[in-house]
């Protein structure tokens, strides 16, 4: 049963979802799965586990985004339609 009340997920909030569950499966491969025994190393971590963790926070920069843009343009929406006034008689 579908609630009509009930909107869809943004889709750049999706693509984001996406990108978090790639980073999480390059960061799973990355700590577990690489050796890293001569490996460049930056603040305790490999420049892969690095960019592991920058692929999860673009994805969560890609939701957020996604919600606030969906959001701004709901307030739009609702902004155009007509009201009735406030002193109306009912």
């Amino acid at each position: 049963m579908s609630d009509p009340s009930r909107q869809a997920v943004p889709a750049l909030s999706k693509l984001g979802a996406v990108a978090i569950v790639i980073g999480l499966a390059l960061d799973l491969v990355e700590h577990t799965l690489v050796p890293h025994l001569h490996d460049a190393v930056a603040a305790g971590f490999s420049v892969g586990e690095h960019a592991a963790h920058l692929v999860v926070l673009i994805g969560m920069v890609l939701v957020l985004a996604g919600i606030v843009a969906d959001g701004a343009h709901t307030a739009r929406r609702l902004d155009r339609h007509e009201r009735s006034p406030r002193n109306a008689v009912r």
